[in-house]
């Protein structure tokens, strides 16, 4: 059975290393609360990773309200005292050592309340957008961005709940299990079945059926669910 690398996506390592360079930089003094982030292509740059990297990080620090991104201002450093933002930042970067298991088990929780939440509050442009996911999704399920698009899809969802906190969380533990998907090659669940499955959860979010659209969900989620079991056992 045919299993993907993935590329183009990103890692908790990469995300973690700007975050602590932030910490760097108000630990030294360099920025004070209230100033500006360097741009993201400048930091990307520096610190030799991928700008998708600095703006996930800049995401995790903005959900946990460390920074706040202004249109045409860029991003800037909350009004709170370093020591504060230090703490706040040493919290946020010990979720990267949770294990897969914890972070599977929180993922189904989200994407269950947020699928059943999805079949009830969904408008016609939602369903737009979800169909516009699912279609992208479909195009690469035989290619390495294979999961990237799987996350997009199941993000959309998300987002189609109506409640932004738990489309937040989602994206602030994305890279955490991308990092270990990519670890233990997790994907490997034959595409027409992956297919069918994501069909059936939007066929029910748009029959406004939760109760449906939840149990495909389950199953869709059941391989890694086994997965993240197994490795507690090692």
């Amino acid at each position: 059975m045919k299993k993907y690398k993935m590329t183009n996506c990103t890692h908790s390592k990469e995300v973690s290393d700007v975050i602590d360079y932030v910490r760097g930089l108000l630990d030294s003094g360099r920025i004070q609360p209230g100033d500006r982030l360097p741009a993201e292509r400048k930091l990307a740059e520096q610190l030799g990773v991928g700008r998708a990297h600095v703006r996930t990080a800049f995401q995790k620090l903005e959900f946990y309200g460390i920074v706040r991104t202004f249109p045409q201002s860029g991003t800037v450093v909350a009004n709170q005292t370093v020591q504060v933002l230090e703490s706040l930042i040493s919290d946020m970067l010990q979720i990267d050592n949770y294990d897969f298991s914890s972070l599977v088990h929180v993922r189904v929780l989200l994407e269950v309340e947020a699928i059943r939440m999805c079949a009830m509050n969904r408008t016609d442009n939602d369903i737009l957008l979800m169909k516009s996911a699912l279609e992208d999704c479909d195009r690469y399920l035989e290619t390495e961005r294979r999961v990237e698009k799987d996350f997009a899809f199941h993000q959309s969802i998300a987002r189609a709940s109506h409640n932004p906190v738990i489309a937040s969380l989602l994206l602030v533990i994305t890279p955490d299990v991308f990092s270990y998907y990519f670890k233990y090659k997790v994907c490997d669940t034959p595409a027409d079945i992956v297919k069918k499955e994501h069909h059936d959860m939007l066929r029910y979010i748009i029959e406004k059926s939760p109760e449906k659209a939840e149990a495909v969900l389950r199953e869709h989620l059941a391989g890694v669910c086994r997965m993240a079991h197994e490795q507690t056992e090692f």
